[in-house]
């Protein structure tokens, strides 16, 4: 008899009821993809007059005015995307313009699939405040502006200006 108390009792104090318990897991993170950056379609005046101050110019709509063959078959707005971008993120665009060989450069640009807007004709250098849509749509910057001949040009070649555009997020 003595046994089965004995037994009775130490399976009591094995089955009773518990008062704490602890256990571990795991708290865990996806980083957010960098942006990316990349030309759609390059900038092209087209063809230009030769001379010292001639200035060719691209309206939004990529259309040429002032010292430039408008019938050119190269011409063409500029269009940067930027993409792998997180829904109603802040950020800051900015496009500059740039001297070159014998040419210079000073950009327009307008921004598209922001939040806000519209950010229409944007003067060279001028940083703008955006915040990216709700679906996080590709943001593209259209650029255009005007080309200035600052040293004669010798017919028929290639003159190129540089230019930069700047996305940094808020």
């Amino acid at each position: 008899m003595k046994k089965r108390l004995i037994a009775l009792a130490l399976l009591s104090a094995v089955s009773g009821s518990s008062i704490a318990a602890t256990a571990n897991y795991t708290a865990t993170v996806n980083s957010i993809a960098d942006a990316s950056i990349a030309p759609t379609n390059a900038l092209h005046f087209g063809a230009m007059q030769p001379q010292v101050g001639a200035i060719c110019t691209m309206a939004s709509d990529g259309s040429i005015g002032g010292d430039c063959d408008s019938a050119d078959a190269n011409i063409s707005i500029g269009i940067i995307t930027v993409s792998n971008l997180v829904a109603n993120t802040p950020m800051s665009v900015n496009v500059t313009g740039s001297g070159g060989a014998n040419v210079a450069f000073a950009a327009q640009y307008t921004i598209n699939n922001a939040a806000t807007g519209p950010h229409n004709d944007i003067a060279d250098n001028t940083p703008t405040a955006i915040t990216t849509n709700p679906t996080a749509d590709d943001i593209t910057i259209d650029v255009y502006g005007s080309m200035t001949v600052t040293t004669a040009l010798t017919p028929g070649s290639t003159y190129t200006a540089d230019y930069t555009v700047d996305v940094s997020f808020q």
